[in-house]
């Protein structure tokens, strides 16, 4: 109905154009009425341009429409239209379409000022930047306040302001977190650095979270002092109080009437007591001397020699290493062929020392195992790789899998306590974990997990 009225105002005004230019043809005869001949063109250019304007009014209203949606200028009205009431529908979908393109932009701005409030308010510094352009995007106020430095747009400003900080993010080149020291003013800052990255719209983004852990670091450190202490405490104790003991008997073996006795004085009863008691201080001496020993081992480790090594040369000489003990005990070693080709940046000498020792533990657990089996599987993703070794073996109860990597902490009678604790720091040092998923008589398996360095750099 409301195009059909369009049509009739557009035919009415033709019909009416057109009897406008009859009529000026008419008066053209008569040269007397020049000036009303001039006024009925002067009129029929009026009827042109109003029908135009009047047939054009929606192209207007689209393009008007269109401009809208394309400068995000959400102001226009269409709801206010005092011509043109035909297209009355059409502008009402214009206003409707508008309205709720304007309600979803307040919508995503109030979105957007939480996110900048609640991003501003974390303790915890945010830092994202283009990792195409270097240029930086986000920067909240812990962020700010941590590098003690205001708002840089670049990437390669803050970096001279704090090359320590820039370089162990760039460091995490594949993501992960590291410690951070900054040093301000004499006052020294850890920062934990978590370093992530996201693609938006065809853009790479380096999400870069950190935070000063100096005071749970501190707290931390005198909780494993403690710990240390008590560990300490409890092995020289068990040492100490035999010898005090046998020492005080021996004393009084020795004397009589707080005098020393002579040696004629001594019966062959006495004096196999003494050898026993002699030999029982030399034992808790040498087994002292162990544990120092064993602590200095795990305090002392070497610096990593890293080169690029084929996992399965590491696992094929560990298997040749222990075969005489894996061919006596008739346990089935296997190796996963997709080692085969996996390289690992490390120092070869000390993976080798994590996987001896494994096998170690492997070896006690299989004792009464019946058909013993290690298997030893690598495996990489363009980020990390990992090196799983399992056995069926006793496994490890889950109340003491939390406690295996303490040190000095055993399962095993004999044990020192020291060989998980070293291979976790050695795993540390390779930026990497030790890992345990222990189901007891099924399988336990021990995950060496590493940066793929390797993927980098070929």
């Amino acid at each position: 109905m409301k195009f059909n009225r369009f049509n009739f105002l557009v035919i009415a005004r033709i019909l009416v154009l057109c009897a406008n230019f009859i009529a000026i043809a008419f008066l053209i005869q008569q040269t007397q009425l020049a000036y009303t001949v001039g006024l009925l063109v002067v009129l029929a250019l009026i009827q042109v341009i109003d029908l135009l304007w009047y047939v054009n009014s929606a192209q207007r209203d689209l393009a008007k429409f269109l401009f809208a949606i394309k400068y995000d200028d959400y102001s226009v009205n269409f709801a206010d239209k005092k011509l043109n009431k035909q297209f009355s529908n059409l502008s009402q979908a214009f206003q409707d379409i508008i309205d709720k393109l304007r309600f979803a932009r307040i919508e995503k701005e109030s979105q957007l000022q939480l996110f900048k409030t609640l991003l501003e308010k974390l303790a915890i510094g945010v830092l994202v930047f283009d990792t195409e352009t270097k240029t930086i995007a986000i920067m909240n106020n812990s962020a700010s306040k941590l590098l003690n430095m205001p708002n840089p747009k670049y990437w390669d400003r803050l970096k001279k302001r704090e090359p320590n900080f820039a370089s162990v993010a760039e460091s995490l080149e594949f993501g992960g977190r590291k410690l951070a020291t900054l040093e301000e003013q004499g006052m020294k800052k850890e920062l934990s650095v978590d370093v992530s990255f996201v693609k938006i719209a065809n853009t790479r983004y380096s999400v870069i979270a950190f935070q000063d852990i100096r005071d749970e670091i501190e707290q931390k450190e005198v909780e494993a002092w403690h710990k240390l202490i008590r560990i300490l405490t409890h092995e020289i104790m068990n040492s100490i109080t035999p010898v005090s003991s046998l020492s005080e008997t021996m004393m009084t073996m020795l004397q009589q009437n707080h005098k020393p006795i002579s040696a004629r004085d001594l019966d062959d009863e006495t004096v196999e007591d003494l050898v026993l008691a002699v030999n029982t201080i030399n034992k808790r001496s040498n087994g002292m001397l162990e544990f120092v020993d064993d602590y200095r081992k795990l305090t002392r480790l070497p610096a990593p020699n890293f080169e690029l090594t084929r996992i399965n040369e590491i696992f094929t000489d560990i298997l040749s290493l222990n075969k005489a003990e894996i061919d006596n005990r008739n346990i089935l070693a296997e190796i996963k062929n997709d080692s085969q080709h996996i390289n690992v940046k490390c120092d070869k000498k000390l993976i080798e020392q994590i996987i001896i020792n494994l096998f170690s533990n492997s070896f006690y657990a299989l004792k009464n195992t019946k058909n013993p089996t290690i298997k030893m599987v690598a495996e990489a993703t363009d980020k990390r790789i990992f090196i799983h070794f399992s056995d069926n073996g006793s496994g490890i109860e889950k109340e003491k899998l939390q406690r295996i990597f303490i040190p000095f902490y055993t399962t095993k009678q004999r044990g020192s306590g020291i060989g998980l604790s070293l291979s976790k720091n050695i795993m540390q040092m390779h930026q990497g974990t030790l890992s345990v998923v222990s189901n007891p008589d099924v399988e336990t398996t021990f995950t060496l997990n590493f940066p793929n360095h390797a993927f980098q750099d070929s």
